[in-house]
């Protein structure tokens, strides 16, 4: 295999990802787009005495949430994340 042109040195964990708002009420707008390590973050619903976690991602685009299938256990909440 040859490089055409170098591309970007990729740091963590990178996916693209459709905005659909699924676990959320859905209501995504759709886009495509390259969800990577520091956009994730967890959320969680709760049922009796059952918790559940997610791995979410926010739109850029349109703000609405979706869960997601990530590679990796994360551990910070949105709260944490919306602080820095």
């Amino acid at each position: 295999m040859k490089v055409i042109k170098a591309g970007r040195p990729q740091k963590g964990w990178a996916g693209e990802f459709e905005c659909t708002g699924a676990g959320n009420g859905r209501g995504g707008c759709s886009a495509l787009l390259l969800v990577e390590e520091g956009d994730l973050y967890r959320t969680c619903s709760n049922a009796r005495d059952e918790i559940t976690y997610y791995t979410t991602f926010e739109c850029s685009e349109c703000g609405v949430e979706t869960d997601i299938d990530a590679p990796m256990r994360i551990t910070r909440d949105k709260k944490a994340r919306d602080n820095g």
